[in-house]
C-alpha cells in the first residue's frame, strides 16, 4: 500500500506542474492607441500599455526609439521618440510588444520636414497672408519691402504705398493654400510649393 501511495505521490509531483502550466491564461496586450502621428520636427509621445505577463519592446526602424525596452506585467507607459524627418517623404515604423508568444504593435507615422516656398507678386497697398491648410504650420513671411514676420494665419501687411511688391512665404507643414482675393495679384510662383 505504501508503495502505491509513493507512486501516486510521484505521479502527482510530476503531473501537477504540467497541469498548472496548461491552466495559465493566454497572454494579453492592450494599448491606449494603436496609431501615432509624430510631428515632422520629431519629439516624443507617450502610449499606455497593459499586459498580463512580462514584456519586451522593439522598433522596426532606427529613427524611432522606445523606452523602456522591457517591463513587468501590469500597466506601463511607453515613450516613443523620433528624430526630425528631413528625408522629403513620409515614413512609418512599428513599435512591437512581445508578451510570451504574443506580439502586438503600435504604428507610428511621420510626415517629412520640408519647407515650401510660395512667391506672390502684387500691386496692392496692403496684403493679407493666404490661408494655408496643413499641420504644425511654421515659417516666415517676407513682405518684399525689407520686413518679415513669423507666419501667422491672421497676418496682413500694409506697405508705405501701392506698387510692385513680391511676397515670399517659406512654410513647413502646408499642403494647400487659398487667397482671400486675387485683386492686384500679378503673378503666383508655385514652383517651390
Amino acid at each position: 500500500m505504501r508503495r502505491n501511495q509513493h507512486i501516486l505521490f510521484c505521479l502527482v509531483a510530476v503531473l501537477l506542474p504540467l497541469f498548472l502550466a496548461c491552466q495559465r491564461e493566454d497572454p494579453e496586450v492592450s494599448f491606449s492607441v494603436t496609431t501615432v502621428d509624430m510631428p515632422y520636427s520629431g519629439g516624443s509621445q507617450t502610449v499606455s500599455l497593459t499586459t498580463n505577463y512580462d514584456w519586451t519592446a522593439t522598433t522596426s526602424d532606427p529613427w524611432l526609439q522606445v523606452t523602456p525596452a522591457s517591463g513587468k506585467k501590469g500597466s506601463a507607459s511607453l515613450t516613443l521618440r523620433a528624430d526630425a524627418n528631413d528625408k522629403g517623404t513620409s515614413r512609418k515604423a512599428t513599435v512591437t510588444i512581445t508578451c510570451r508568444d504574443l506580439t502586438r504593435g503600435v504604428t507610428v507615422t511621420q510626415m517629412p520636414n520640408f519647407t515650401q516656398s510660395l512667391v506672390i507678386k502684387h500691386t496692392n497697398a496692403s496684403f493679407p497672408v493666404p490661408s494655408f491648410t496643413g499641420s504644425s504650420l511654421s515659417g516666415v513671411v517676407k513682405w518684399g519691402d525689407g520686413t518679415e514676420e513669423k507666419y501667422s494665419s491672421s497676418l496682413t501687411h500694409t506697405y508705405a504705398a501701392a506698387g510692385n511688391h513680391t511676397v515670399e512665404i517659406d512654410l513647413s507643414g502646408a499642403y494647400s493654400f487659398k487667397l482671400a482675393s486675387v485683386a492686384g495679384v500679378t503673378e503666383i510662383d508655385f514652383q517651390g510649393f
